[in-house]
């Protein structure tokens, strides 16, 4: 049973007591919360050391497992990736990705430390999502107007300030649209979800998260969706390794760019219909509508200064470009009709949990 989890024989524990102190160790705040918990709630007593020492003992084993499932999907033949190695295909799958921002430590005076001292102890972090899902397909949008969460400036402000960093306030009395939806009832449902992380580059995220996706049975699901924001990064993804998926651009930063554009200069007073009208098209994939719209603003404001990424002439510019350059991937009437995701929101929070775990 020791060999069957990956583990020496002469581990000290029994394959149950295992798995205690492992997923004490993997989720508790500290290897001390996990001895404590182990101690009160499995009756396990066992030491702190014990408990670190063997859960980076398993971390490290399944590393290894994962980097050579990796290895053995690269040399498939690519008839055989497009294959699935199991009977359970997804209806729809979906995998989004992104990045995060982790702080290390080092506890030792290092040449590691000095370097890190050097360089800052910021280090960003990628993560990719596995999501089987259900949904139904339609022959007409079964959702064409834009939802209330858009429509309602506070919300749209503080989804601003989350997705781009913008560190505006926002004074106004304009309540949300009574006429827009709450919520989408006819929106995809997870049904089991998998991640996959690592620090160790792009490159090494395409293959792991390539190659659980094959095992997922991805590759025979009949609707198939990369759901990303529009990082370069992404779509270089995107294109080496999910290519034959249908490449969304995630609708909470596109409309975060409509919201910023719709706003530079002016009052939301002034901006609160042109705006409404401008995230409308966006949701109802009507982007040349959007674009030419966004080009008339660009146009009034003229082009900013070399060096300026502030003034409302910058922001609309950068709205702009992102706009044409993402305009391929933001047909969301069409991608609600196949019952496909429109949003990264899950490996969003995904980001969140394991930056949580980390600290």
């Amino acid at each position: 049973m020791a060999e069957a989890l990956g583990v020496d024989v002469d581990c000290p524990f029994t394959p149950g007591t295992l798995r205690k102190v492992v997923h004490a160790g993997s989720l508790s705040t500290s290897f001390v919360a996990a001895t404590k918990d182990l101690n009160a709630l499995a009756e396990v007593a066992v030491s702190r050391e014990r408990v670190e020492r063997w859960t980076k003992r398993i971390g490290e084993q399944r590393v290894a497992q994962i980097d050579a499932r990796a290895q053995e999907h690269q040399q498939l033949p690519l008839p055989q990736q497009g294959r699935s190695p199991t009977d359970q295909v997804p209806r729809v799958a979906c995998v989004q990705m992104d990045g995060g921002r982790i702080q290390i430590r080092q506890r030792s005076d290092t040449p590691q430390l000095q370097r890190a001292q050097a360089k800052g102890y910021w280090r960003e972090s990628l993560v990719g999502c596995l999501l089987s899902m259900t949904s139904q397909e339609h022959q007409d949008d079964p959702c064409p107007t834009l939802p209330k969460t858009f429509v309602d400036p506070q919300r749209m402000c503080d989804l601003s300030r989350e997705i781009k960093g913008d560190s505006s306030t926002l004074e106004t009395t304009i309540e949300p649209s009574e006429e827009s939806p709450n919520d989408r009832p006819e929106k995809p449902k997870v049904l089991v979800r998998s991640v996959v992380a690592t620090r160790q580059g792009i490159d090494t995220l395409g293959k792991r998260l390539a190659a659980a996706a094959y095992h997922r049975g991805f590759s025979a699901a009949p609707r198939k969706a990369f759901v990303a924001a529009g990082a370069n990064a992404n779509w270089s993804m995107h294109a080496k390794h999910f290519s034959h998926y249908t490449p969304i651009l995630d609708f909470t930063h596109a409309v975060c760019y409509v919201w910023t554009a719709a706003l530079a200069g002016r009052s939301l007073s002034v901006a609160w219909t042109e705006y409404v009208q401008w995230a409308q098209w966006l949701w109802s994939g009507q982007i040349s509508q959007l674009i030419a719209a966004v080009e008339a603003r660009h146009q009034q404001l003229g082009p900013p200064p070399d060096g300026d990424e502030t003034s409302p002439a910058a922001v609309v510019a950068k709205a702009l470009g992102y706009l044409r350059n993402q305009q391929t991937r933001m047909k969301y009437d069409e991608y609600r009709k196949k019952g496909l995701p429109i949003t990264s929101s899950y490996v969003e929070s995904t980001i969140k949990q394991i930056n949580r775990r980390v600290k």
